[in-house]
């Protein structure tokens, strides 16, 4: 079974407590190369792709594309980490950043969105970036395929409907909208924005029927043993 990329936010990011469908994935044996990473934002979750398809070889990747106006914070001064730590929720790192998220804990946060946040040009940036890594994976004979994580208001200026997805379905909405809503851990409040395992294992059967088509149809039935 040759090795999938994947990359997206927590809820695709299988190093973490709670189970997330790449996780139940792995568990059934595919060999996946996991760059997701909590709350982390388009920008990074592209990067990391792209410099994982220059980089490395695969037959598959998968995109899961987050929510719009997340900010990465490189964590280059004490003062910066001193602003993570002080964090309610987002007070964690991933690799050399800060996924400070939607946060607005904190004047600094509050001011980037009130006089420096550009939407159309932060989305303007997820569709060319996404264009680059298409282009990567076709020259590398990698097949991706790509998934919404929550939904995006795309701006009007915006050619969203270049990035090769079904625009009318994100996991967040198919969550919160369905059965399985009802089990979610509401213990955390807002820290938890992950769906729960039962969902999970359903999502991984879906991406696997849709997208990836792997000979484990039997090992995932075993979960609703």
């Amino acid at each position: 079974m040759s090795k999938i990329l994947i990359s997206g936010c927590g809820m695709s990011w299988s190093r973490q407590e709670r189970p997330t469908w790449v996780k139940v994935l792995r568990i059934c044996g595919m060999d996946i190369d996991d760059r997701a990473g909590p709350a982390i934002s388009n920008q990074l979750i592209l990067n990391n792709m792209i410099q994982a398809v220059l980089e490395n070889d695969y037959s598959q990747a998968v995109c899961q594309l987050t929510s719009t106006g997340k900010l990465d914070v490189e964590l280059m001064s004490d003062g910066r980490r001193q602003l993570m730590n002080n964090d309610s929720i987002r007070n964690f790192t991933h690799g050399k950043y800060w996924p400070s998220s939607l946060s607005q804990e904190h004047d600094s946060k509050k001011m980037y969105y009130e006089y420096l946040h550009s939407p159309t040009l932060e989305q303007q940036d997820i569709v060319f970036k996404w264009m680059l890594l298409q282009k990567l994976c076709t020259e590398k004979k990698v097949q991706l395929h790509t998934i919404l994580g929550y939904s995006i208001d795309w701006m009007p200026d915006v050619p969203a409907q270049i990035i090769n997805t079904d625009h009318n379905w994100n996991i967040w909405d198919d969550y919160t909208n369905g059965d399985y809503w009802k089990l979610h851990d509401h213990s955390l409040g807002d820290k938890n924005t992950v769906p729960n395992k039962h969902y999970m294992i359903s999502l991984a059967k879906r991406i696997n029927e849709n997208f990836l088509h792997a000979d484990i149809k039997d090992k995932l039935e075993r979960f609703d043993a």
